[in-house]
């Protein structure tokens, strides 16, 4: 499965993408994770790529996405054809406006109502992501979240995860 995370610096839609990987390598399949990203540290675009697969990868960057996750409408505008045709978009409902069909929730403003902080965002869409398309494991996931965030923020970014794993599976 090819994945695509896209927003803007500040989003942590990097370290989304080092977690998926993460939990992705944890269960034993293979994983490429890659990103891109503008020289603004905020509010420049943000790419991060997961390949997942049970079969050797042969690609090094996504080709054609089979998830899009879009956090911005920057990130949306940079990367939208770089969807497959019949791929899934999801996508913050109060921050990206795309054409076409999508799912979504509003991420930032469950992050900012669930944990006080709009940067768990990041957490929150993944969690939306692994509950719509069952990629990974929610487990391996939080152990992933465990190695990969600053000490001392492992519990609200599970927490902002729970939030859209469980708005995922509404």
């Amino acid at each position: 499965m090819q994945i695509r995370f896209a927003g803007i610096g500040g989003q942590g839609v990097v370290l989304a993408g080092v977690i998926l990987g993460e939990a992705a390598a944890i269960e034993g399949l293979n994983v490429l994770q890659t990103q891109d990203y503008s020289s603004a540290s905020r509010g420049g675009h943000s790419i991060a790529d997961v390949i997942i697969s049970k079969e050797p990868i042969y690609d090094v960057i996504v080709t054609k996405a089979d998830v899009l996750v879009a956090l911005a409408q920057l990130g949306y505008d940079t990367v939208k054809d770089e969807l497959k045709e019949g791929g899934l978009l999801i996508i913050d409902t109060d921050l990206v406006k795309p054409k076409g069909n999508y799912i979504g929730a509003p991420f930032t403003r469950l992050a900012e109502e669930n944990t006080g902080l709009a940067l768990t965002v990041n957490m929150v869409a993944l969690g939306y992501l692994v509950a719509k398309t069952d990629v990974v494991k929610r487990e391996s996931v939080e152990e992933a979240i465990r190695r990969h965030v600053p000490k001392g923020t492992e519990e609200i970014n599970i927490r902002a995860f729970s939030v859209g794993y469980e708005e995922g599976r509404r």
